[in-house]
């Protein structure tokens, strides 16, 4: 089932809808309030899924003490010259889920990154996500590390722009 998608830079968005994809991301329960609201303002792009909307998606900006935090725990480096967004923020309603729609947002914010590599990170509990990512072409890198709880595990994932050089082992 293919939904209609709306995707651009945050300000071509209402506050109100952007409520909505704060609202969502926090339904997913990965990431601090705080955090979700200044990085969905400072995001490359917004990712909708059909009405309500049924899913999310989002191609970040991420801080340099993010990067470095995170390349640090994982033993890889993404360098951000060849990984300038983070794909993330992917989330689908329950209702929606199961028909491919995660498929069609990662597809768009990869589109939108116009040729620049990406990467992203997910719970290795999160077989779904996973593949979704792997079938999009993103590989895993570095070791899995503590999330937000401590029995949660991340895995950092990336996908090579058309022309950037991989990132390496810092």
């Amino acid at each position: 089932m293919t939904e209609k998608l709306s995707s651009g830079k945050p300000g071509k968005f209402t506050p109100k809808r952007r409520a909505t994809f704060t609202r969502l991301v926090h339904e997913g329960g990965e990431v601090g309030e705080a955090v979700v609201a200044k990085n969905v303002k400072q995001a490359e792009a917004l990712v909708f899924a059909g009405r309500g909307p049924k899913g999310i998606a989002a191609l970040k900006n991420p801080l340099a003490s993010y990067r470095e935090r995170i390349s640090e725990k994982a033993g890889f480096n993404i360098d951000a010259k060849a990984f300038p967004f983070e794909l993330g923020y992917v989330f689908v309603t329950l209702k929606a889920q199961g028909k491919g729609l995660s498929h069609q947002l990662v597809d768009e914010a990869i589109r939108l990154a116009a040729g620049r590599g990406l990467f992203a990170t997910a719970r290795t509990d999160n077989a779904r996500m996973l593949s979704t990512l792997e079938k999009a072409g993103f590989d895993r890198k570095g070791k899995p590390y503590g999330g937000r709880s401590p029995k949660r595990r991340i895995q950092i994932l990336v996908r090579p722009g058309e022309k950037s050089d991989e990132a390496t082992e810092p």
